[in-house]
């Protein structure tokens, strides 16, 4: 008893300290952490950003502009922006009996989950991590908070997916759509009229969203009601790294070839990860590498990873990929033909069970849709990772290939193949130096975008 009462009298005596000093720990972290934080995560975020973050500047850019709101006749086809992983804005409610640590929070109305970044703060990041983390059920497909009394739900609105931080903090790190909402409304598109977002929960497994109100259910109705509300036009559709899977396997399996015919006037793919990659792979099997910078400790990383189906879908195509060793040992070298092999010598059974639900809903099949397929080219990229020993325990030695940072250039070229395999026509072009998120704010991109949504050809040839 007597250890009991010196223990809390030693943190009381610290809360004190501390509130005397700063007050609370907000206040902490508003006052005196915040531009340290700010500017870890710029160091950590540049490296994935281009120079040129406001492409309405360029002469170039304002010179089409200007020629296109001079053209009274130009016909705007309707544009749906559909986001990436981690793209989405999420937001949850809480009203929960128990939780992991005292100072979690147990009721709240709706906030907003990812991203907040007062939830990265330390000890309160073990608050987001319960709440944010999924569960999963490999008979219904169902994926759903891992905690009791957590709900979570999707910011819809094209307002939501100019960044992915609401907040404008780290706007200039988290911009999603920004500069592509920016430039289409210059010359005269109305958000929430011809102008549409398709955010969704990048957290769940592909096999979710053939469920009744699902993403493939929502998507559809979406792109039916746009059409309508815009005199019977069809969507020139744009995807974004794993929107791009996403709207492809749409494409192929959820609605029919007259649906395409009526409804879809071209599709514009962005850094695609048609075939996975091994960055998806490494995240699950390694704590002490996460697929994200080290503003948030790889091990929470890892444990989320291993709770989202979007990251085993992500893993790479064992049909694409065949004999590319992709994580090694001095021991065993694992391909992607391996992996369910290596997930169970991990007894990693949950995992493993998302990513047999999710390997045959492969990417790989030409949409016939007019396609419109450009990503960065000629950016290291880490791909394969080889371990010192088979505990997978220590930081391995990363092997980099050409891609755009994020996703290796044979996922990204899955497109390129479809010149050959559809009666539709697709443009495939890569662009030198530019990365998977700076590709949103390419020049060269910002003026395709904006010729094919008024029903030209891409600006560049």
């Amino acid at each position: 008893m007597k250890y009991m009462i010196l223990t809390t009298l030693i943190v009381a005596i610290a809360i004190l300290a501390i509130n005397a000093d700063m007050g609370n720990w907000r206040d902490l972290y508003t006052e005196r952490g915040k531009d340290a934080f700010v500017e870890k995560m710029k160091r950590n975020h540049m490296k994935y950003r281009d120079n040129q973050t406001n492409p309405l500047k360029s002469p170039t850019v304002q010179h089409f502009i200007t020629k296109l709101r001079a053209n009274n006749r130009k016909k705007m086809y309707p544009v749906m922006l559909i986001t990436a992983l981690l793209g989405a804005q999420l937001e949850a409610k809480l009203d929960r009996k128990t939780v992991p640590y005292f100072y979690c929070k147990k009721k709240s109305n709706w906030e907003v989950i990812w991203v907040n970044i007062e939830d990265f703060i330390p000890f309160i990041i073990d608050c987001w991590e319960d709440n944010i983390k999924l569960k999963y059920d490999a008979i219904t497909h169902v994926y759903s908070p891992a905690a009791e009394g957590v709900q979570v739900r999707v910011r819809k609105g094209i307002q939501n997916v100019r960044y992915i931080d609401p907040s404008g903090l780290l706007r200039s790190l988290t911009g999603e759509y920004n500069s592509i909402i920016n430039a289409l409304e210059s010359i005269g598109y109305t958000q929430n009229k011809n102008l549409i977002a398709a955010p969704y929960d990048w957290r769940v497994g592909a096999d979710s969203y053939y469920l009744p109100n699902g993403i493939f259910y929502n998507m559809k109705k979406m792109i039916e009601g746009a059409y309508t509300n815009n005199s019977n036009t069809p969507l020139v559709c744009v995807a974004e790294s794993l929107g791009n899977p996403v709207f492809t396997l749409f494409l192929n399996t959820y609605v029919s070839e007259a649906w395409k015919a009526k409804y879809i006037k071209s599709y514009i793919a962005l850094a695609g990860v048609f075939a996975g990659a091994g960055q998806a792979l490494d995240a699950v099997i390694s704590p002490v590498l996460g697929i994200l910078p080290d503003i948030i400790d790889p091990k929470i990383i890892q444990s989320l990873a291993r709770s989202f189906g979007s990251v085993a879908w992500l893993f790479p195509n064992a049909k694409y990929w065949k004999d590319y060793v992709f994580i090694s040992t001095p021991t065993r070298n694992y391909t992607a033909n391996d992996i369910g092999g290596l997930l169970e010598q991990q007894s990693l059974h949950g995992v493993y069970e998302m990513y047999l639900n999710n390997r045959d809903l492969t990417t790989l099949q030409a949409p016939n849709v007019t396609v419109y397929c450009w990503h960065g080219i000629g950016v290291k990229t880490p791909n394969r990772f080889h371990y010192k020993n088979d505990k997978f325990d220590q930081k391995p030695t990363v092997i980099k290939v050409d891609g755009d940072g994020r996703v290796p250039l044979p996922s990204l070229q899955v497109c390129k193949r479809w010149q050959d395999e559809q009666s539709k026509p697709v443009s495939y072009r890569s662009l030198p130096g530019v990365t998977h998120v700076g590709i949103l704010s390419n020049e060269r991109v910002i003026l395709d975008i904006l010729s094919v949504a008024t029903g030209g050809q891409p600006f560049y040839h």
